[in-house]
């Protein structure tokens, strides 16, 4: 489901959500559960540079914070959205982004 582009954005994802639990059976969600489009996207995973293939482990911090870039950039810098989003509160996504400032 990471590899999905998702051009819907969150009503796709959560129709498909919607659906995919509609149509399972069992407690878990299969990959041949998804619908088709998504079940066949294919996972790429990045090279580390040294030739094996294998992903690079990344912190948690660092995961939160692209994550908390990436949704300002997506909304265009609305960061109240953003946080709304997110599941974080506004104080919270400023005390952030004021700690992001200051470690570069």
């Amino acid at each position: 489901m990471l590899a999905y582009d998702w051009p819907g954005n969150v009503r796709e994802l959560e129709n498909c959500l919607e659906r995919t639990c509609a149509f399972t059976s069992g407690p878990l969600i299969h990959v041949p559960d998804l619908p088709p489009a998504i079940a066949g996207t294919q996972i790429t995973v990045p090279s580390n540079g040294n030739g094996h293939g294998q992903a690079k482990i990344v912190p948690m911090a660092e995961l939160e914070r692209q994550t908390i870039l990436n949704a300002i950039a997506e909304l265009n810098g609305d960061k109240l959205q953003a946080a709304r989003l997110l599941g974080i509160g506004k104080t919270t996504l400023y005390r952030k982004l004021k700690d992001y400032a200051a470690q570069t």
